[in-house]
Formats: C-alpha cells, sequence, structure tokens
C-alpha cells in the first residue's frame, strides 16, 4: 500500500496518481528511513514530469504557465512594468533537499531547489529606476541559479454530495535565489546603446528588480501549484486516497 505521504507529496507538485504506476516507488509508513524513500519515489517521477501524463490528468510541468504579474514600482527603487505570456522552463528538474512531515496533521514542509530556471515572455514598461527613465515593450528573458522555496502545505477535510474529499489551503512558501540576470529587448524603440545601458544598470541594481518580482512570482506559484493539486485531490475521495 503506497503511504498517505508519497501520496501527498506527490500532490503538492500536481502530480497525484490514481492508481500506483510501475515508475511509482511504494513506501511503507513504517520505513524507517521514510523521508529518503519518499524522496527516492519522488525522483523516479520526475522524468515523467517534463511532457506530463496524460491518461492521469497531470499537466506538464515544462513550460510552467504564468498569470500575468503587474509590478507596481516603487518611486525610484522599483520598476513598474506588466509581465505577460510567461513561460517557465527548468522546473522539472527539482529535487527536494529536505521534508518535514506530519501526517497527523496533513502538514508537510519541505525545501526545494532547482538548479536553473528560466523565464520568457513580454514586458511593458515606461518607470524609473535610479533616476533613469525606462520605456519600452518586447519581449524579455530571465534566466535564475539556484532558486530555492521553503514550502509549507495545509490539507483539510471537505464534504461534497455526503462524500469526503482533502483540499488544500493555499500554498504557503518562500523564495530564495542564487543569482539572475534579466534582458529587456526593445527598450527605446530598439536604440542599442539606450537598451544596452539600461539592461546593465537594471542587473547591475538586480536587487531592485527581484524585490519587485519575487513576491508576485511567489503568489503566482503558490496559486498555481495549489490550484493544481486541488483538481486531482477533488476528483478522488479521501478513503479513495487514504484507504
Amino acid at each position: 500500500m503506497i503511504s498517505r505521504t508519497t501520496i501527498l507529496l506527490t500532490f503538492v507538485f500536481g502530480f497525484a496518481l490514481c492508481e500506483i504506476p510501475s515508475f511509482i516507488k511504494v513506501c511503507e509508513r513504517s520505513n524507517p528511513d521514510l523521508k529518503g524513500c519518499i524522496n527516492n519515489s519522488i525522483s523516479e517521477i520526475v522524468p515523467y514530469l517534463k511532457n506530463g501524463i496524460p491518461e492521469l490528468n497531470v499537466p506538464p510541468l515544462e513550460p510552467l504557465i504564468l498569470d500575468n504579474i503587474n509590478l507596481k514600482g516603487n518611486g525610484e527603487n522599483g520598476i513598474g512594468a506588466t509581465l505577460s505570456e510567461l513561460k517557465v522552463y527548468g522546473a522539472a528538474n527539482f529535487h527536494i533537499s529536505e521534508l518535514s512531515p506530519n501526517l497527523k496533521k496533513n502538514l508537510f514542509r519541505f525545501r526545494v531547489h532547482i538548479p536553473k530556471m528560466s523565464v520568457f515572455g513580454k514586458y511593458d514598461t515606461d518607470s524609473k529606476i535610479l533616476f533613469i527613465n525606462i520605456k519600452g515593450n518586447g519581449p524579455m528573458s530571465m534566466n535564475i541559479s539556484d532558486f530555492v522555496f521553503d514550502c509549507a502545505m495545509k490539507g483539510h477535510k471537505v464534504q461534497k454530495e455526503s462524500r469526503e474529499y482533502l483540499e488544500f489551503d493555499k500554498m504557503k512558501f518562500n523564495i530564495h535565489i542564487g543569482s539572475s540576470k534579466i534582458v529587456l529587448e526593445n527598450l527605446f524603440n530598439g536604440d542599442p546603446v539606450l537598451g544596452k545601458a539600461t539592461n546593465d544598470v537594471i542587473n547591475e541594481n538586480i536587487h531592485l528588480f527581484l524585490d519587485e518580482i519575487v513576491p508576485a512570482l511567489q503568489n503566482a506559484l503558490a496559486e498555481k501549484f495549489t490550484d493544481v493539486a486541488n483538481k486531482i485531490t477533488l476528483r478522488f475521495t479521501y478513503s479513495e486516497l487514504f484507504p
């Protein structure tokens, strides 16, 4: 019998399965190395996640599509912009470095590390950073190294048509970024000199940009992962998931 912990941790990433396929490693709750077993089980699933598992209604992890992000800016110390058509690549190469399950409370805390991620999309901005006017719209790209987030996910039971289901509250997590670089194309109507100079200034002060984008990215990712998890867990009764 697959453990409740294995199923829940799989759900957290939207990888919940209604049956146990051959690539799922079963972890007994009595396993003395339960944490290690769960990590191994998830590691075996990872290769299947990039393109998704259609027969189990598991969507592709790559690219991960994000909703628009509006950066409000903060006077002369931030950039105001709209980021749209965002696609994230690299999330499928994650691994869990820390795990702390609480079966009685259906509460799971864990740390996820993604070595490299790339974000592609479009931007539209007319703002100021460090007394420099930034104006333009067009393609944008961002490379992130050592992307880490500490997560907490809490589940609770709900009644639907006299049946009991598991529903997750919105995931809570904090993002830590090792290093990053952003490129905004077509600044100042494509002026190569002003465009390069402005991108240099942005990257020399990348923390100002991250101060704006990280909270928005954090919220968008939390909503995305929680929504995917609930789409799956609300399809099956609690007793079916945890016999």
